[in-house]
């Protein structure tokens, strides 16, 4: 019996689908072995800067995203180690965690660690912050990485930027994953920034709030330090002078 004038139909384009893919198939065979034999091959630990955007490459991994950001995630680390044990270049590292964190959007680890990476060891802070602020976009409502934020404002190299710190310090406070310590941070950060009614409502706060004796203590010291500042219009008086310390980079988890 004849096939229908539709199943004929169907079956046309079935076959012109095939030879399409079938093309497109060797095309791509083609490309990789011209690219293969043409193009310079990366080294191991530096084939992640090969790589095209993280946001495209998510696509790439056909839902698959989670395990290229484990690979890409050990890829990262390596390529840190090696320019730390041999030249000290970290010239592709933001492009490496750009592609980490754009397939794993969550992954906190790689915020922190590269971003102090690349602060410290990488020298390059305008990295750093760029890549802390795309996990604060992407994660607003974690107080661990916004204390973070605040740590990496607190120990940038070339001078503490306190103010920054300091509001790094307050938005992680408000969050349910909050470090205990992040409130008494925030203080400290805006009094010695200069901010002394804003750090003595904070200090406050901690006097409030704190079942710690001893940091009850130190608040309310620092209370008293700010009262006698304030009334004799002495700003100063109540500001440590504090040096930039020496961080290095913490290790990944």
């Amino acid at each position: 019996m004849s096939s229908s004038p539709v199943v004929e139909s169907l079956r046309g384009r079935m076959m012109a689908a095939s030879g399409v893919a079938l093309a497109l198939g060797l095309a791509a065979i083609l490309l990789a072995q011209f690219a293969w034999l043409r193009l310079p091959r990366p080294r191991p630990l530096e084939e992640l800067a090969y790589y095209p955007s993280g946001e495209h490459l998510g696509t790439a991994t056909l839902g698959h995203a989670e395990t290229a950001a484990d690979l890409a995630w050990l890829r990262a680390v390596q390529y840190y180690g090696e320019h730390r044990l041999t030249d000290n270049r970290f010239d592709r590292m933001p492009h490496v965690f750009d592609i980490l964190t754009s397939l794993s959007p969550r992954f906190l680890s790689a915020y922190i660690f590269g971003a102090f990476a690349l602060a410290q060891e990488g020298g390059r802070f305008d990295a750093a912050e760029a890549l802390m602020d795309k996990g604060l976009e992407a994660n607003p409502r974690s107080g661990r990485l916004a204390f973070e934020a605040g740590f990496l404002y607190y120990v940038k190299n070339g001078g503490r930027d306190l103010r920054r710190a300091a509001e790094c310090f307050e938005l992680a406070a408000q969050q349910s994953d909050a470090p205990p310590q992040a409130m008494r941070f925030a203080a400290f950060a805006r009094q010695n920034s200069g901010d002394l009614r804003v750090a003595y409502a904070l200090w406050e706060n901690v006097v409030h709030t704190s079942q710690n004796p001893y940091l009850r203590d130190i608040a309310e010291r620092n209370l008293q330090e700010i009262r006698v500042a304030l009334e004799r219009n002495r700003p100063e008086l109540a500001m440590k002078r504090l040096s930039t310390p020496i961080v290095l980079t913490r290790r990944p988890n």
